[in-house]
């Protein structure tokens, strides 16, 4: 690993846990409007304060609300793919709308890119993270790669839904592997819903794996409870969206997420934070 790399790999990764908590923001470029996202600015300033390791913003988006983030603990990773939306004739046909480079000027500590194997278009997909992963060698920038199972792929753009995990734990094995061998820094995906098949997956990825959550479920202890399991297993962190900034109080889920993955608390003692409780705080 460079140099560069390496520098901003400890900026993402709290340097205790080796853990990380990516809160993203990235929605507004392929999912249905959603009201809780109207002020990116104000969103992201309640990341910062719930103590968020980094966001993931898109380009237009990080140029509005960058601000936010000068002279905080708080990275920014940078979305540099998402040509698919919601309401397009395919999820798949995801291409780059950013270079590195770019990223670079924006100030970012990584970059995400987007990947599906099993699809008619696994082709252009894997070719456009592996060209990525080379700029991203050369530029010395961490590149984070999101895998979606391709049976789950139309929930996962969903802005609320049930809690749903992939029904073959062996794609989410095989799709982090790929993401790996592409050139990824990190990989994010599902978790499988099981301990004993998601260590298999932590196992076979060499890379960290940051597990997602996928749509708003409405229900933070079971969000915190599916964190607390993913982490027990060997997740190095996780990269939630709409569980934290469709909750009443972003700052404090933030905070109760952070007290798992960096402080190895319990799901009470999260709830507890979550609750402003004062135990949590002694």
């Amino acid at each position: 690993m460079s140099a560069g790399k390496e520098l901003r790999m400890g900026r993402l990764f709290n340097p205790e846990s080796r853990r990380m908590v990516l809160v993203t923001l990235d929605h507004g470029i392929c999912i249905k409007p959603m009201k809780e996202i109207n002020d990116p600015a104000s969103v992201v300033r309640r990341l910062v304060e719930g103590g968020a390791d980094a966001v993931l913003l898109t380009p237009g988006i990080a140029k509005i609300v960058y601000k936010e983030l000068v002279g905080t603990d708080t990275s920014l990773m940078l979305r540099i793919d998402g040509t698919a939306t919601s309401i397009g004739p395919d999820l798949t046909n995801d291409e780059l709308i950013c270079s590195v480079e770019e990223a670079m000027r924006l100030g970012a500590d990584a970059v995400a890119t987007f990947g599906v194997i099993g699809v008619p278009r696994e082709a252009q997909l894997s070719r456009k993270i592996g060209t990525t992963a080379e700029e991203c060698d050369k530029w010395g920038m961490p590149m984070m790669t999101e895998m979606v199972p391709s049976e789950i792929l139309s929930h996962q753009f969903e802005d609320r839904a049930k809690r749903r995990w992939p029904s073959d734990p062996e794609v989410v094995k095989f799709s982090a592997r790929v993401a790996a061998e592409l050139g990824a820094d990190i990989v994010k995906g599902y978790y499988t819903g099981d301990p004993k098949t998601f260590r298999e997956v932590i196992e076979y990825c060499p890379v960290p794996y940051v597990v997602l959550s996928g749509p708003a479920s409405g229900d933070p202890e079971l969000f915190l409870s599916f964190v607390r399991e993913a982490v027990d297993c060997g997740a190095s962190g996780v990269s939630v969206g709409r569980n934290v900034w469709t909750y009443k109080d972003p700052a404090a889920i933030t905070r109760a997420l952070c007290r798992i993955v960096h402080e190895d608390a319990s799901v009470e003692e999260a709830i507890e934070e979550l609750k402003g409780g004062k135990d949590a705080r002694q």
